[in-house]
C-alpha cells in the first residue's frame, strides 16, 4: 500500500536546502544583464491601453501606474509608497516619433551634446547626426528607490521628463526640506528615511491634457521593519553612487523596450 509523504515537511526540507545554496546558479550575471523595473504613468495613448499592442493590459486605465517589474497596474488615485534612494539626470536620445521612434542612447547630464541641438517648432531639442538623421534629446530626471507593495520593497526607477520634470525638481526640493531634531540640533535626514505617497493627477494646458505625478511626504520609517528598509536604502544609494546603474543607462537592447518615450508629452 502506497504511503503519502508529508508535503509540509518536504517543502520545509527543500527550503532549507535552497537556503544553503543561496546565490548559486546565476553565473556571471551583472547589472548590464538586468533590466531596472520602472514605474510610469499610463497616459491616454500608452500602448498598454491599445488592444492591438503586445503591451496591452486589460486592467489598465489612463491615470493609473504601471510597474514593469511584474507588469502590475497600480490605482492612480490610491497611489503607492516609495522610498527615494538616489537621483541623477541625463539626456535620453530618441529617434523622432514621425520616423518610427525608438531609443538611440543615453547621455550624461554634463555631456556637451545638448549644445549641438536646435529647438524645432514643437519645442523639441533636435540633434542632426553626421548621416543627416535627426533625433531628439529629452532632459530626464531619474528617481531611484523602493516601491513598497504589501510591505515588500521592490527596487525600481521613475523616469521623469517633459512636463513631468518639474515634479522631479519639486520632489528634490521636498527631500532637502525635511528636518528632524537630533542631539546636535536640526539636521536633514537621508532621502531614504521617509516614505513618500505618489498619486496621479490630471493636468492640462492649451496643447492638451495628461496625468502628472503628485508627490507628498507620507511618514518617517520606524520600527524594526523601518530599520531594515533604511539599511536597504543605504545600500542601494551606495550602489548607485558607485556607478552601479550606469551599465543599464547605456541603453542595452533589453533596456530599449523598458523606457517610455514621453517626447510627445513634452508640452511644458
Amino acid at each position: 500500500m502506497a504511503t503519502k509523504s508529508n508535503g509540509s515537511k518536504s517543502t520545509t526540507s527543500l527550503t532549507a536546502l535552497f537556503e544553503k545554496a543561496v546565490g548559486e546558479g546565476h553565473g556571471e550575471v551583472g547589472t548590464e544583464d538586468l533590466i531596472t523595473p520602472r514605474i510610469q504613468i499610463i497616459q491616454a495613448l500608452s500602448p498598454v491601453l491599445q488592444k492591438s499592442k503586445p503591451e496591452y493590459h486589460t486592467d489598465a486605465r489612463a491615470g493609473d501606474f504601471l510597474f514593469t517589474g511584474n507588469n502590475t497596474v497600480i490605482d492612480g488615485e490610491k497611489g503607492f509608497l516609495f522610498i527615494p534612494c538616489w537621483y541623477d539626470r541625463n539626456y535620453v536620445e530618441w529617434n523622432l516619433r514621425e520616423n518610427g521612434g525608438g531609443l538611440v542612447g543615453v547621455h550624461p547630464a554634463d555631456s556637451d551634446v545638448i549644445y549641438r541641438t536646435e529647438r524645432d517648432s514643437q519645442f523639441r531639442d533636435i540633434l542632426t547626426r553626421s548621416d543627416g538623421r535627426k533625433t531628439q534629446l529629452v532632459n530626464t530626471g531619474n528617481q531611484y528607490g523602493y516601491l513598497v507593495i504589501d510591505k515588500d520593497p521592490f527596487s525600481c526607477v521613475i523616469n521623469m521628463s517633459g512636463s513631468q520634470l518639474k515634479h522631479s525638481r519639486a520632489w528634490n526640493n521636498m527631500k532637502r526640506s525635511q528636518f528632524e531634531t537630533g542631539k546636535k540640533g536640526k539636521f536633514n535626514p537621508p532621502s531614504f528615511a521617509y516614505f513618500y505617497r505618489i498619486t496621479a493627477k490630471e493636468e492640462s494646458n492649451d496643447k492638451g491634457s495628461w496625468y502628472g505625478y503628485n508627490i507628498a511626504v507620507d511618514s518617517m520609517l520606524s520600527g524594526k521593519a523601518g530599520k531594515a528598509l533604511f539599511e536597504q536604502g543605504r545600500e542601494f544609494a551606495t550602489f548607485c553612487a558607485e556607478g552601479g546603474m550606469q551599465p543599464q543607462l547605456a541603453g542595452t537592447s533589453s533596456e530599449k523596450t523598458a523606457i517610455e518615450n514621453q517626447s510627445s508629452k513634452d508640452w511644458e
